[in-house]
Parts: structure tokens; sequence; C-alpha cells
């Protein structure tokens, strides 16, 4: 399966949100992303005991969050997708419009996309999609928050 753009873009933008959620694995952040973009469609199982890690018996089991987020991300950045492209003109920029969205910090790209804001009512419903989307991905309801709440706060912190 190929790269999708949106796929590309989680991948960009997710290190922000995984290091507001689980900065504990930024350490591995490059190579999951790595391992999405390979295999976008494939969510691996990553739900690893702490004796296992230490070559010992089976423990308290981790679960990372990297490998949830980047399709959650991806799924959210399709909603946003939708939304801006009736406010941008030129659908070419639709996708640097979403990097923009997430970093507000960086240049802008000559003749790119402008700045939108998102309304309560939108950040609402992606806070929703993000929760629904890590759920059906069998995250915890506590992680699933964790996560959805990190999206909306990087959209809201590079505002």
């Amino acid at each position: 399966m190929s790269v999708s753009e949106f796929d590309q873009i989680a991948a960009e933008v997710g290190r922000d949100v995984v290091a507001r959620a689980a900065p504990q694995e930024l350490p591995l952040y490059r190579s999951m992303s790595i391992a999405y973009l390979q295999s976008p469609s494939a969510i691996p199982s990553k739900s690893v005991s702490k004796d296992e890690m230490l070559g010992f018996g089976v423990a308290e089991a981790i679960t990372y969050l990297t490998p949830v987020a980047l399709p959650v991300l991806s799924a959210v950045l399709k909603f946003l997708a939708d939304e801006l492209k009736s406010y941008i003109r030129d659908q070419h920029l639709v996708g640097d419009a979403l990097k923009r969205l997430f970093n507000r910090n960086g240049p802008p790209a000559p003749g790119g996309a402008p700045n939108v804001a998102l309304s309560r009512e939108q950040l609402e419903k992606i806070r929703k999609l993000a929760f629904e989307n890590a759920c059906a991905l069998k995250l915890k309801s506590d992680q699933a928050s964790l996560l959805a709440d990190s999206i909306v706060g990087t959209l809201v912190a590079s505002a």
C-alpha cells in the first residue's frame, strides 16, 4: 500500500503530539513512524511487558501510543482537509495548510496556504474523532482520551 499524503503529514506532525502525550516514547518515535510509513494499514500490537524487554517472564504490559497516534492523526488530517477545502481555493495548498495548523511557528511557504483558524465546534469534532478512532484501534479509554486531548492541544497551542 502506498503512503498517502495524510500518512506522511501524520508522521511529520505526530512527533509534537507524542511529545505531549507520551514523551517517554520520543526516542522510539523515528523508528515507529518509519515502520508506519512502510505499512500504514498494519497497526502493530506494541504491548510489551517490562520483564519481556529485559528477557524475563511476563509482568506489567506497556502499550505504546505512537503506533496508534499516527493512524488517528491521519484520520484527523482527512477530516481537516475536508473542512479546509471550503476555505482554500487552490486545492494543492491543502497539505501546506494542514501542516501550518499544527505548526504556526514555522515559516510560511512562499505563495503558500493561508492561516486558518479552527472553531470550537471543529476542535470538539476533532477530539471526538480522535478518541473514537483510538478506541477502535484498541487503545484504553484513558490513553485514547490523552491522545485526543494532545492532538487538540497541539492544534490550539499552534494557533
